[in-house]
């Protein structure tokens, strides 16, 4: 075959990209190829060609194992037994709040959005917690 790395290239291209069984990875592209042609380095040729390939690099299989049976929450008893708190922060100012406190009832899925601003601390939290939320549903 010589060293003529244009040629090789082609060959590569046409064993490995073929319209009937491409892109089929780096054993059946050499092999494929050593049917008809041999170059010295032909396999890493091939390695270095398979590694740079878009399609490939764009289309791998997922190998990872499946994923098993789903495992389901258990149902709260009650609504506002099981509550879930979040924060959302980073809103520009409005009335010198710029923080949402926000309480979901994972039963419901009714939410309170309760107005904080930064910095808050353990204790602000807690206090709009009690006098917001904790009056009207009592405590989880």
């Amino acid at each position: 075959m010589g060293k003529d790395a244009e040629l090789q290239t082609q060959i590569m291209q046409f064993f490995h990209a073929s319209a009937l069984r491409g892109h089929l990875g780096v054993a059946v592209t050499t092999e494929r190829i050593t049917s008809l042609f041999w170059w010295k380095g032909l396999n890493k040729s091939v390695r270095n060609f398979i590694r740079e390939c878009l399609i490939c690099n764009k289309c791998k299989a997922d190998l990872s194992a499946p994923a098993g049976l789903p495992q389901f929450l258990p149902i709260p008893g009650a609504i506002w037994m099981d509550i879930s708190l979040d924060f959302i922060e980073g809103l520009s100012k409005s009335r010198g709040k710029d923080t949402i406190l926000v309480v979901v009832g994972k039963l419901s899925k009714y939410a309170h959005f309760l107005p904080l601003s930064h910095p808050f601390t353990t204790a602000t939290v807690t206090h709009l917690y009690f006098d917001n939320f904790f009056k009207l549903h009592g405590g989880p």
